[in-house]
């Protein structure tokens, strides 16, 4: 893949259509994209390396060891995933749908697609609902507004359409949260559980257990999911994700989210690092004047 050149560490502002902004990093083993110093898209130098984010070598394991036909993913920034599906199965045709053109045009025009993936700029969840019946082997789920999921792709309404556009034997994947006392994530749970037989989740035991804000990847399908493969895939993973499959206690009677609901996910309690990257970066750009002024 050929990929923008820059110094690590050289920032690059995005300015998005409703005017909120975000982040293009340049890292020292490829590219990242950041919100208010989260992370939320990384593009490796290399396809063949593990991705960076544990979140996207997560939803990776959660499809499973068998080939996808068709995937679509619903979110696409870096399209970090669809990059490593279409390098683990270069035969799965993919399609991207990506409401922000200032993210299309940057993937397109700077880091090049993949054989196999293509892009829509579109309203994922109006996309969802016009494939009913298009037998999808995968749906991923995978979008955010700042550093939260919007009610839209929260509710029973858009689960349901998921399900409309799966195969039988095809799996939705979300990737989640795990938040305060798990209130957010129990809700989703059972969101799943009312739409799809089978349903299971991967999570930090730290998240699982309220000890801290984490990533959670949500699985659910009609058809029986195998634990083994996605296990062998999580096995060795720094993160120390674990595939959790008996949910009834997690759930505990929690109420499914309707879209009357108008539920978002909570906000990651996590810490402000946007003042110290400024600075970093302030700190960055003194050095390589003072280097230019040496030469």
């Amino acid at each position: 893949m050929s990929t923008p050149s820059g110094p690590s560490g050289s920032l690059e502002r995005i300015v998005f259509s409703d005017g909120s902004t975000a982040d293009l990093v340049r890292k020292e083993d490829g590219w990242a994209i950041q919100i208010d110093g989260v992370a939320q898209s990384h593009l490796g130098e290399d396809p063949a390396q593990p991705p960076k984010l544990a979140s996207i070598r997560w939803m990776l394991a959660a499809l499973g060891d068998q080939a996808p036909r068709r995937a679509a993913h619903l979110g696409g920034a870096l399209l970090a995933l669809p990059r490593a599906v279409a390098h683990r199965w270069p035969a799965t045709t993919q399609t991207v749908v990506e409401l922000e053109p200032a993210l299309v045009e940057l993937t397109r025009s700077r880091f090049p697609l993949p054989p196999g993936i293509t892009m829509e700029t579109a309203d994922a969840r109006s996309w969802l609902e016009a494939h009913p019946g298009s037998g999808h082997d995968a749906i991923v789920i995978d979008v955010f507004v700042g550093n939260r999921i919007p009610p839209a792709f929260t509710s029973l309404e858009c689960i349901t359409a998921a399900r409309s556009a799966l195969s039988e034997e095809g799996r939705l994947v979300l990737n989640s949260v795990a938040g305060p006392e798990l209130l957010f994530t129990r809700r989703e749970l059972a969101t799943l559980r009312t739409v799809f037989g089978h349903v299971a989740m991967i999570v930090q035991g730290s998240a699982l257990a309220g000890a801290r804000f984490g990533n959670a990847t949500l699985i659910a399908s009609a058809s029986p999911i195998d634990p083994g493969a996605i296990r062998a895939s999580l096995a060795g993973d720094p993160s120390k994700g674990a595939l959790v499959t008996d949910l009834d206690p997690i759930i505990d009677g929690a109420d499914p989210i309707s879209e009357a609901d108008q539920l978002w996910s909570p906000e990651p309690n996590l810490p402000d690092a946007s003042a110290a990257l400024r600075l970093l970066e302030q700190a960055r750009q003194a050095v390589d004047t003072l280097r230019s002024a040496a030469d």
